[in-house]
């Protein structure tokens, strides 16, 4: 019983060894037709981690990878790109374009034997193809011109940043540069035989300083400034009020006013100037011919020094320093004269004012429409020619306890109140009698003499500016 089992357990052995050689038979044959069809194969075509010119060719057929190096037609262009997304492409064919190579490549690729292949598992392998490119120059230069860079249809000069024309609601603006699409073909010309020769596959030419360029870009600080300036300028608002009336001054009429030259702004001085002359015009009353509407009801045109009388030169200088300021502000004119009411001739006189009425030597005050007062007065002497004339004025002052003087005469008055140069109203205490006709010939020198409790009155409801109107 026992041998039986030894025999048992000698065989088991001898079947697992004869099992172990069988397989590892087995193992050496597949690995040798692996490796006998490797051999074949790597023949011709190249190892694995193979690189030529930068190119890996892993795995591809010899004879191909060397047709495609000698001819460069095969594979190679060059892709020329530009502005506007212009592109165009330059084929070997087109510039009569082929290599002259040395035997490197065969050295190469001798080197490289099939039965070696394994040993692409431990090294990589590359190669430099020393070669000289040749072109037809000609022909580059002919294919360039035909170009789509160089279409005159495509060309397009550069455009300087600049700014913009004004509007409403948002001002200036830099309306940026156009860089444009002019070309220095002589300079492609070269970068593109470059290329060739050195078989870059892409030229862009928008880096390298082929284009010509705006001279002026958005980015430029003195045009920053100028918008600046302009928007400055523009952004001021001066609402007046004229005489009664408003008038508006902003960026719609200032940019009338600006001129931009590149990065350089003007203000028109001498068209503010016109503004302020033609506003002043307008409104201005001082000197004008009104109608003025007696208390007897008798209608009378009248001139004199009375009114609105704008400041023009302090007015235009103040204007141009809020614009160039770029304030925004509300305000009066400069006036050398004011009206004592708003309003056109005649109406800037009001419903408060002293209404002298020398034919009848008679006087009368009215306060906001009502009158206060009425006295008999003596006007100038009409027969020594010291006639009062008739006009309206506006008071120039008011003084007491003055002393009017003249070649012949220094009399003291209570109420002084000049209203026509050294003419004016005041009390005369040496007169006992007022009216009639005792101004053709024993009147004063001009002024209007009063009752002193009359001049008293009026002394203390007028002011400087206050409307004095003397009619015949």
């Amino acid at each position: 019983m026992k041998k039986s089992k030894n025999k048992r357990a000698a065989g088991k052995r001898g079947g697992l060894l004869r099992r172990a050689i069988s397989a590892a038979a087995i193992a050496a044959g597949a690995l040798a037709l692996i490796y006998l069809a490797g051999s074949f194969f790597f023949a011709g075509h190249y190892f694995w981690r193979t690189e030529i010119d930068g190119t890996d060719v892993s795995f591809r057929s010899r004879e191909r990878v060397r047709e495609e190096c000698l001819n460069p037609e095969i594979y190679y262009e060059l892709v020329i790109t530009g502005r506007d997304e212009m592109e165009d492409v330059l084929t070997p064919a087109e510039l009569g374009m082929s290599y002259v190579f040395d035997d490197t490549l065969d050295r190469f690729s001798a080197q490289m034997s099939g039965w070696a292949w394994p040993k692409m598992f431990f090294s990589s392998s590359t190669c430099e193809l020393p070669r000289v490119v040749t072109y037809e120059d000609d022909a580059l230069e002919k294919r360039l011109r035909e170009s789509p860079f160089f279409d005159p249809d495509h060309i397009r000069k550069p455009r300087d940043a600049k700014i913009s024309e004004y509007e409403a609601g948002s001002g200036y603006s830099i309306i940026p540069e156009d860089s444009g699409t002019v070309l220095d073909f002589e300079k492609v010309k070269e970068a593109a035989g470059k290329a060739l020769k050195e078989l870059e596959e892409e030229l862009d030419l928008r880096e390298g300083g082929f284009y010509s360029d705006a001279d002026v870009k958005s980015d430029d600080p003195r045009l920053k400034r100028a918008l600046e300036t302009a928007n400055r300028y523009a952004g001021a608002e001066i609402t007046y009020r004229w005489n009664g009336e408003e008038e508006v001054i902003d960026g719609s009429l200032i940019s009338t006013w600006i001129t931009i030259d590149g990065d350089e702004v003007h203000l028109d001085e001498e068209a503010v100037r016109e503004h302020v002359n033609g506003l002043a015009k307008k409104h201005d009353t001082f000197g004008r011919e009104r109608e003025f509407t007696a208390s007897d009801g008798t209608l009378h045109r009248l001139k004199g020094s009375y009114g609105w009388w704008t400041n023009r030169v302090g007015e235009t200088q103040e204007l141009l320093s809020s614009i160039e300021n770029g304030e925004r502000l509300e305000k009066e004119p400069l006036y050398f004269s004011r009206g004592y009411a708003e309003g056109p001739a005649g109406e800037d006189i009001g419903n408060s004012y002293v209404e002298i009425d020398l034919g009848g030597q008679h006087l009368y005050l009215y306060i906001d429409g009502k009158k206060i007062l009425e006295s008999d007065l003596v006007s100038g002497n009409v027969a020594r020619g010291y006639a009062t004339p008739a006009g309206v004025y506006g008071l120039t002052y008011k003084e007491r306890n003055a002393t009017l003087t003249g070649e012949t005469y220094a009399t003291p008055v209570k109420y002084w109140m000049p209203f026509n140069g050294n003419i004016g109203m005041h009390d005369a205490s040496w007169r006992k009698e007022f009216g009639g006709e005792i101004y053709r010939t024993n009147g004063s020198h001009g002024c209007i003499n009063l009752p002193e409790e009359i001049a008293e009155t009026i002394y203390g409801y007028v002011e400087q500016g206050f409307p004095v109107v003397c009619y015949d």
